[in-house]
């Protein structure tokens, strides 16, 4: 039944997917609605009150659960644009059911929140928007870069163009992000990871509190800002966020235009897409699948306290994207039929943030697990390691700070993780004296080193590169100002530490003994007398897994790496605080170790990484000379030196 607008005809519809889709003769609405009474379809002229048309759901419209309904042009229409234009330009749509509205949760556009943080009485109604115009994607295909190549970065669409010294056109927007192409290229990124970009509510109403041992906090009503995106119940999954575009009536197309030119550039883009608990499990499916079909989108990060990883891990669609859990069951997906999935998943690995944080400060009785995490690399899954994210202290916070300091989120500090791994170097933030702010330098190269030679894909947080602080604040997801902005200006300290980590995903890159795509087995497989990977303590072939001790060193032999820079690398980590002697490992002869990296002095030899690995026979010939190879290396407090293997 037709309410209203004679201009329009409906037909029954039967094609899936979900949402509204242009069809042959029209344009579809379904939706999913199966013990809702009194249903129906509105159609709205942009920002008007009043429905323009009303679609009463019957029976007729119906097939299962889901309503089918295709929106035509009368013969009347005397429009000369086509249904889909006529709709796409002019018209909003809401549903209704048991007397309640609502937009449809597989809208693909919101209207009413194109500006970011701004509601109130004079603001556009919130509805669902049509969004069917094509996009030509030209020769853009998936990049499937292995996870054992993948430099990933993560980052905050606005958050990381919107303060003034980003120099970009469109600030906190797509556009934005295209914009700083260049600058990822650059460093060496190939793969980011996007804090959610789809549609949530920003606005969230903190619940009213009572403090019964604080007076002055008694009862606490104000509004915040949800600036990371997580948990609103007001989301909708399907729909790129407007107030992330330059022009927030067009940010799907804004969207794909991201996507394709990173993909110009050889840079995968990765979803971070929270479902709220009681999400439906076909809705994440569809969500999942939209992403990748639609936006080209190459993989997600999902929480799977929600979302199956079984669900995620055996659809014909996703099962070539990439897809970040927390863990994997292979037992699981194995007893389901789902094998070869090294590409495709990847565990997000906090045991290694929690583990290397504190082998970096020198907690005792650290150098076993962080060694296991340095070198782990599952056969079945990926690994994706992490010293910062979004949620915790940043690099420098990291080496600036003891304790949390989230006095600004309004919660008496009480949130945030009191358990931050952390250490101040002996001053609790900002300082001017030059031995604090040295050691913590070597400190952030050090952890820098730890997270860019370790076996899994290293994940940077956007800004650690540059020396970004947020002045102690481990939780600040409602701040959206100078603590979470990217502030680009390049000082003398975020110079030093870019050009460092810029240099050290060069090194990574040059020797593929640090990103091998097996996992490591610790044996001699290849009977020359090496293992793949031999573990070591201040005397060669003896590691020290003692209580007390903070010094490892890990060969990787160059031998057992089919491509790429075939030469060993032998990484000493001296986390204690004071200077240790180690003895170096034996290396054939006609080979020797040559320092390539010392972060205590900030040494770094770029001239080795263009040494190409010697052929087996151009080895033999050399072995014939003798070699007097330096037998050991006094190697500086919290130091962590790397040597390459060069010839005679």
């Amino acid at each position: 039944m037709n309410k209203g607008n004679k201009l329009f005809e409906y037909r029954i519809g039967s094609s899936l997917p979900f949402g509204v889709t242009k069809v042959q003769d029209g344009v579809q609405f379904a939706v999913y609605l199966p013990k809702s009474k009194n249903c129906s379809l509105k159609l709205y002229k942009r920002g008007k009150k009043i429905p323009d048309a009303v679609v009463v759901l019957t029976e007729k419209f119906k097939v299962g659960g889901v309503y089918f309904v295709t929106v035509c042009k009368a013969d009347v229409n005397k429009d000369v644009r086509t249904i889909e234009e006529i709709l796409s330009q002019d018209y909003e749509y809401m549903y209704e059911a048991d007397g309640r509205e609502f937009i449809d949760p597989y809208a693909g556009y919101v209207t009413g929140r194109e500006h970011w943080g701004k509601r109130g009485r004079q603001s556009k109604p919130v509805r669902g928007g049509i969004c069917i115009r094509s996009f030509d994607w030209k020769e853009d295909v998936s990049l499937r870069i292995p996870y054992s190549d993948l430099i990933l970065y993560q980052l905050h669409v606005r958050g990381y163009t919107k303060h003034s010294s980003s120099k970009v056109a469109h600030k906190g927007t797509f556009r934005g992000l295209i914009e700083k192409i260049p600058y990822l290229k650059d460093l060496g990124i190939n793969g980011i990871l996007l804090l959610p970009v789809y549609e949530f509510c920003e606005i969230a109403r903190e619940e009213e509190k009572k403090e019964p041992t604080e007076s002055v906090m008694d009862e606490i009503k104000e509004n915040k800002i949800n600036y990371w995106g997580y948990g609103t119940e007001d989301t909708y999954y399907f729909a790129p966020k407007a107030a992330y575009s330059s022009n927030p009536a067009r940010p799907s197309e804004e969207f794909k235009e991201m996507v394709q030119a990173f993909h110009r550039n050889g840079i995968e883009v990765l979803l971070d897409i929270y479902f709220t608990p009681g999400t439906n499990l076909f809705l994440m499916t569809d969500c999942l699948r939209s992403w990748v079909l639609k936006y080209h989108v190459d993989g997600f990060r999902i929480n799977q306290d929600v979302m199956p990883a079984l669900t995620a891990a055996s659809d014909p669609i996703l099962s070539g994207v990439k897809i970040l859990g927390a863990y994997w069951d292979m037992n699981e997906l194995h007893g389901a039929g789902v094998f070869g999935q090294k590409n495709a998943l990847g565990e997000f690995n906090e045991g290694f943030m929690t583990d290397v944080r504190r082998f970096l400060k020198g907690d005792e009785g650290m150098v076993e697990r962080a060694a296991r995490y340095f070198y782990k690399n599952a056969s079945d899954y990926s690994v994706v390691n992490f010293i910062t994210h979004n949620n915790g202290f940043t690099m420098m916070d990291l080496v600036s700070y003891d304790v949390k300091h989230n006095q600004g989120n309004g919660e008496m500090n009480r949130d945030g993780t009191e358990f931050n791994y952390s250490w101040n170097c002996g001053v609790e933030g900002k300082t001017r004296k030059k031995s604090i702010l040295d050691r913590r330098m070597i400190q952030i190269r050090n952890a820098f080193l730890m997270l860019l030679t370790s076996q899994g894909t290293p994940m940077i947080l956007a800004g650690d590169e540059l020396g970004r602080t947020q002045f102690g604040n481990n939780n600040a997801y409602c701040q959206d100002n100078a603590i979470t902005w990217l502030n680009w200006n390049m000082t003398n300290t975020a110079t030093q530490i870019h050009d460092f980590v810029k240099k050290i995903i060069q090194f990574r890159k040059a020797f593929s003994v640090l990103h091998q795509a097996k996992p490591v087995r610790m044996v001699d497989t290849l009977s020359c007398g090496m293992p793949d990977l031999s573990i070591h303590g201040t005397q060669a072939w003896r590691p020290d897994y003692s209580n007390y001790s903070r010094m490892l060193g890990l060969l990787y032999y160059g031998e057992y790496v089919d491509t790429g820079n075939g030469r060993s690398v032998y990484i000493i980590y001296n986390m204690y605080w004071e200077a240790k002697s180690f003895d170096l490992p034996n290396l054939p002869k006609g080979r020797s170790w040559r320092v390539m990296i010392d972060t205590y002095d900030n040494t770094f030899e770029s001239s080795l990484l263009k040494q190409k690995a010697d052929t087996k026979a151009k080895s033999k010939k050399r072995t014939k000379k003798q070699v007097d190879l330096q037998r050991k290396t006094v190697v500086p407090p919290r130091t962590i030196v790397i040597f390459v293997e060069e010839y005679a």
